[in-house]
C-alpha cells in the first residue's frame, strides 16, 4: 500500500515539475503590427473575425511571431 501511494506522489511531483519547466520556457511573442512583446497572443476572435487587441484591426491570419 505504501509503495502505491509513493508511486502516485512521485508521478504527481514529476508532472508538476514538468509543467513548471514548460511554463518557464514559453516563448515571448511579438505583435507584428505594434512590435509589443507579450506572453500570450494578442489576436482574438470577435464576431467571427480575427482581431488584434492592440490595434483593433481585422486580420486574415495571426499577426504574432516568436521573438528570436
Amino acid at each position: 500500500m505504501k509503495i502505491n501511494i509513493l508511486t502516485k506522489l512521485t508521478a504527481a511531483f514529476t508532472i508538476i515539475l514538468a509543467s513548471a519547466a514548460f511554463a518557464a520556457d514559453s516563448p515571448t511573442l511579438v505583435c507584428g503590427l505594434t512590435g509589443k512583446e507579450m506572453k500570450e497572443c494578442c489576436c482574438e476572435q470577435k464576431d467571427g473575425k480575427l482581431v488584434c487587441k492592440h490595434t483593433g484591426k481585422v486580420l486574415e491570419k495571426c499577426c504574432c511571431t516568436t521573438k528570436e
